[in-house]
């Protein structure tokens, strides 16, 4: 039975592209097919990778001795690596995104989508002189606060399914690793809190 994982985003967050917006801004953000905010499933299991990774490094598994394969690859499924065989992880992940209900009800309201943007404008400043750097306004589109949800379904047939019954509970002992989303995490952006909601579709 899927789980979902809740994302509050208690500030502004940048989802990058890496593409820009003309020469009005450097940096714009993912969107969904509705123009609305999310999280790629791809970016959602790389950040839980991440985290169950360091938890796993950190000693957090019970056993003295470290599971093989190991709980995050058992998991996500390793990484690719030329010549060593992969297989897929125990778990799927689908976009983060706004609950189903908000998604229909902003359908056909472009002005409170255009409301979740801000333009963020940031320059250069010479230390010796205190002015600006010559060219070096540089803008970057942030998303506000928010809540997103995305499912978590295990994979049929997973070749190694040990944590079928016991992941979540992995999965949330690693949460408190993720402390933010998005780029420039290192800036302050996108600070925010996981929890994972038990099995069912609590969203939907």
């Amino acid at each position: 039975m899927g789980h979902t994982l809740k994302i509050e985003i208690l500030s502004y967050w940048h989802p990058g592209t890496g593409r820009g917006q003309g020469s009005h801004l450097d940096a714009v953000t993912h969107r969904s097919g509705d123009g609305l905010p999310c999280l790629p499933g791809r970016t959602v299991k790389g950040l839980l990778r991440d985290a169950v990774h360091r938890w796993e490094s950190f000693g957090g598994f019970e056993s003295a001795e470290s599971p093989k394969p190991s709980i995050t690859e058992q998991l996500f499924g390793p990484y690719g690596t030329e010549g060593v065989k992969t297989w897929p992880g125990l778990l799927r992940f689908s976009d983060a995104t706004l609950p189903e209900s908000d998604v229909d009800y902003l359908s056909d309201k472009p002005k409170l989508v255009d409301g979740f943007y801000r333009s963020h404008f940031a320059i250069e400043i010479e230390h010796d002189t205190g002015t600006a750097e010559k060219q070096s306004l540089r803008g970057i589109e942030l998303v506000v606060p928010l809540t997103l949800y995305a499912q978590i379904d295990q994979v049929p047939n997973a070749s190694h399914s040990g944590l079928a019954t016991a992941w979540p509970e992995k999965l949330n002992e690693a949460l408190p690793l993720v402390r933010a989303v998005g780029a420039n995490r290192s800036r302050g952006l996108g600070r925010a809190v996981l929890t994972l909601e038990g099995g069912g579709n609590e969203r939907f």
